[in-house]
């Protein structure tokens, strides 16, 4: 997966310090404005890295 840019990672910063709510709001804004982006195609080997992070966090939550 690419780098971050500056900016990217500031908003993603900015995210993780919302409350809960705040977070849902702009995640549900995010996936509604989000079908508006021309995406390049993304290949197996990007989805199995996502999948991956994905239940890895999974993971780990379930053990603490």
């Amino acid at each position: 997966m690419p780098a971050m840019t500056a900016e990217a990672k500031h908003i993603v910063e900015d995210f993780q310090a919302l409350p809960d709510a705040a977070k849902r709001e702009v995640l549900a804004e995010l996936v509604r404005i989000s079908g508006r982006i021309d995406y390049p195609a993304i290949s197996e080997d990007e989805l199995i890295s996502a999948a991956n992070d994905v239940f890895t966090g999974y993971d780990e939550r379930e053990t603490e």
